[in-house]
């Protein structure tokens, strides 16, 4: 009978002791925020409030490799700071339609028809 009581003890702090360590984010997503740039947005924020708009397209990069068309590299900060993402300047492609189709470069500033 002690034995039981023992065992129902210790079962209950390790169910006690599993609800504690798992509330929260998961470590992975903290560390896949990191490395996304979420937890940068100040950082984003401040550059898109200083940069002057000068309508030269430009892409940026993420961490996973997605390209991204902007209509400038202030527009690239603002889209970071709201968006909480880490997009980096980086060449164009030469095939436009792998870009996202909203924010893709063109030679008439966006007004696309």
């Amino acid at each position: 009978m002690m034995f039981l009581q023992t065992d129902i003890v210790i079962l209950v702090a390790c169910v006690l002791w599993t609800l504690v360590y798992a509330h929260g984010p998961p470590r992975e997503r903290d560390n896949e925020d990191v490395s996304m740039g979420r937890k940068m947005g100040a950082k984003w924020c401040s550059m898109a409030k200083v940069c002057n708009h000068d309508r030269v397209p430009i892409c940026g990069i993420s961490h996973a490799g997605d390209v991204m068309g902007f209509r400038d590299l202030c527009d690239m900060f603002d889209y970071n700071c709201i968006r909480r993402r880490n997009y980096r300047q980086t060449a164009c492609p030469e095939d436009k339609s792998i870009l996202t189709v909203s924010r893709r470069p063109t030679n008439s500033f966006y007004d696309d028809k």
